[in-house]
């Protein structure tokens, strides 16, 4: 028994050092340059491309396995000028190969790549280089499924042939990927990539740093990730990510991702941004010429949020976002991403919007040209939605303090809720002015086309202040007050205004108009079609109230009772305007309260269109009324005489009221 165990420890040692001594002869009497073609082959008809190796092969295999090779070109399809897809200018990998042998424990020793390309081309008729024709695999390999491979299905992570790995050198040196738009003529890529991995193992944290250029501009990642575990995708697996961009953005990035090769992964970390400049990030990629209204906007951006989720939710919660002066927090959760369901909330302290306007160049001025067009082209394309039938939102807005158009609002509030095609904003309520602004709206897309209903409230806003803001001058003071229900169909604007109902009053009290004298305008026609001589004058018209009830139907605004009341007059204008022709028709017809016995007032036609709108006395009307007080008017005092006649005093008085003489 003993001998018998004597000459098989023997054997066996005879059989290791004759492998071994094979491994280290063999390469030294194989050529494997000699195979060079014939590997080109091999691998040129595996990926459907032409591979050439147009410098030597190295390879070695004891003490480590060592493969060499240079100058590696991996070409284009047909159809592409261009003659490489990859290049690569050296690689170079060894590996030791007993502690494998022996206990499966896979040691790199250096795994290097120097000066790798990747061309992504696309040609002027639109085919990209990228694409590999798909390989079918044997019948047998497609049907064979061992106990290994369904213990693999069965298990969320990468089940690998070695218990470890481990890697003293790795790296990427001066790689590049280039982009090649031939349709339009771009080129751009990122170059000089460099990437070095540190501490390679399953169960130790692995250091990585990368830096490329992106146009010129710098880009550099670092970090730690890991440890994988032993089985590489399930568990739990740290991250800690650091992004310098450019040299302005710095972003950190640290948490955790949890069953990263599972049909739902998880992730969970915390996000955060130093504060940097967009306006110079746009610089550097030479874009001048966005200009905004404030030149100093943009300086300071910062964000920061806690983001965790999986594949089918994302909740962001402690979100910070500072925009210069700004300051806002939020939160989001969504889910059911296909519809999706939304659950936010805002909160901004203050925001001038108008400082973030775009200020773009004024076109050159160009010959118009008449366009014709079908009534087929006039045609709005339908608008599908859908997506807004399946959204389900709750979220609010609050925002302390906003300035737009010139206009300043504060303690802003936007309640939005939507659920089976039915999106209400309720309430959407503010301050301006010294007064309050509310509105609820409706919005039902359940049909083909959607359904708007809103009612608008607004209380005691000092008109004088809002109007100065809106126009810089001076027109109107007065409180003002209005209520408004309006109901419309459609998403065009012809659309819109056809379907236009609803009805509002309007109260402006205790004002004044600056720049116009209507008492002048209405009783004197030089005075009445002088306004921009009444303007220098800073002639005013005072009022105790403006009035109006009014009502739309089908687009068209009409009203009956609009009422001005000074302290002279009493002003009633009737008529309507139609929103869609933009056409106007009404009659300002002026009563004086105190004295009626002064020259008469005239009552004024406004006609014509929005943008040409046309004002004329009404000589007939103001005709028929004196023709009635001369007729009808009973005479106190004094017979009249017989040699006067009747009709040519008239027509004395009407001038006289009319011209002032």
């Amino acid at each position: 028994m003993k001998k018998a165990i004597k000459w098989i420890v023997i054997i066996v040692i005879a059989v290791v050092f004759l492998t071994v001594l094979a491994l280290i002869i063999a390469p030294s009497f194989i050529d494997i340059n000699r195979y060079k073609p014939m590997i080109e082959e091999k691998i040129s008809k595996a990926i459907g491309r032409n591979v050439t190796i147009n410098g030597k092969l190295k390879l070695r295999l004891f003490p480590t396995a060592l493969l060499r090779l240079s100058d590696l070109h991996i070409g284009n399809p047909e159809g592409f000028k261009e003659k490489d897809f990859i290049s690569l200018k050296s690689f170079d990998v060894q590996i030791r190969l007993i502690p494998f042998i022996l206990s499966r424990d896979l040691q790199v020793k250096r795994f290097i790549m120097n000066r790798p390309r990747i061309f992504l081309i696309k040609n002027r008729y639109g085919m990209v280089n990228w694409r590999f024709t798909s390989i079918s695999s044997p019948p047998k390999q497609i049907e064979l499924k061992t106990k290994d491979a369904q213990l693999t299905q069965k298990s969320s992570g990468v089940v690998l042939p070695f218990k470890n790995i481990s890697v003293d050198e790795f790296g990427i040196s001066d790689a590049a990927i280039i982009w090649i738009d031939q349709v339009t003529g771009k080129k751009m890529g990122i170059t000089g990539i460099n990437l070095r991995l540190k501490n390679i193992s399953f169960f130790k944290p692995i250091g990585f740093e990368l830096t490329a250029n992106l146009e010129g501009n710098p880009i550099r990642i670092d970090g730690e990730i890991g440890p994988l575990g032993k089985t590489p995708g399930k568990g739990i697996m740290p991250l800690s990510i650091r992004m310098n961009i450019f040299r302005e953005l710095v972003l950190n990035l640290k948490g955790k991702v949890k069953d990263v090769s599972s049909k739902n992964p998880s992730y969970d970390f915390d996000l955060k941004t130093n504060p940097f400049s967009l306006r110079r990030i746009l610089k550097r990629f030479k874009i001048n010429n966005l200009r905004f209204s404030d030149p100093n906007a943009l300086q300071k951006i910062a964000i920061s949020a806690h983001i965790k989720g999986t594949s089918k939710q994302i909740d962001i919660s402690n979100g910070i976002f500072d925009l210069d002066q700004s300051h806002m927090r939020f939160f989001v959760k969504a889910k059911e991403f296909n519809r999706p369901n939304l659950l936010f909330d805002i909160k901004l302290d203050k925001i001038n919007i108008d400082r973030y306007i775009p200020i773009t160049p004024k076109p050159k001025k160009k010959a118009k040209k008449v366009a014709v067009t079908s009534s087929k082209s006039k045609k709005a394309s339908s608008i599908d939605y859908s997506p807004l039938r399946r959204l389900v939102m709750n979220g609010q807005i609050k925002i302390g303090s906003l300035i737009a158009k010139r206009l300043h609002f504060k303690n802003i509030y936007i309640k939005v809720v939507a659920k089976d095609g039915i999106i209400q904003i309720k309430p959407f309520s503010m301050n301006m002015y010294k007064g309050a602004f509310s509105m609820n709206t409706i919005i039902n897309v359940k049909g083909k086309k959607p359904i708007t209903k809103l009612a608008l409230n607004i209380k005691n806003v000092l008109i004088e202040l809002l109007v100065r803001d809106l126009i810089k001058e001076d027109i109107i003071t007065g409180t003002f007050n209005m209520d408004l229900s309006l109901s419309m169909k459609g998403d065009t604007p012809d659309e819109i205004l056809s379907s236009l109902n609803g009805n509002g009053n309007l109260l402006i009290k205790d004002g004044y108009i600056l720049g116009l004298d209507l008492s002048g305008m209405i009783q004197n026609i030089k005075a009445a079609f002088g306004l921009a001589q009444a303007r220098k004058l800073k002639k005013r018209t005072l009022f105790s109230e403006i009035r109006s009830k009014f009502f739309i139907r089908n687009g068209v605004f009409q009203t009956k009772e609009t009422y001005l009341i000074s302290p002279k007059l009493k002003v009633n204008s009737k008529g309507k305007a139609d929103l869609l022709s933009q056409r106007l028709s009404f009659r300002i017809t002026p009563e004086y309260i105190k004295n009626p016995e002064r020259p008469i007032a005239v009552p004024i036609i406004l006609s014509g269109t929005f943008s040409s709108p046309k004002i004329a006395p009404d000589l007939t009307g103001i005709a028929k009324e004196l023709l009635f007080k001369k007729l009808f008017k009973e005479k106190k005092g004094a017979k009249q005489k017989k040699e006067e006649n009747p009709i040519e005093e008239m027509g004395k008085e009407l001038l006289k009221g009319i011209f002032g003489r």
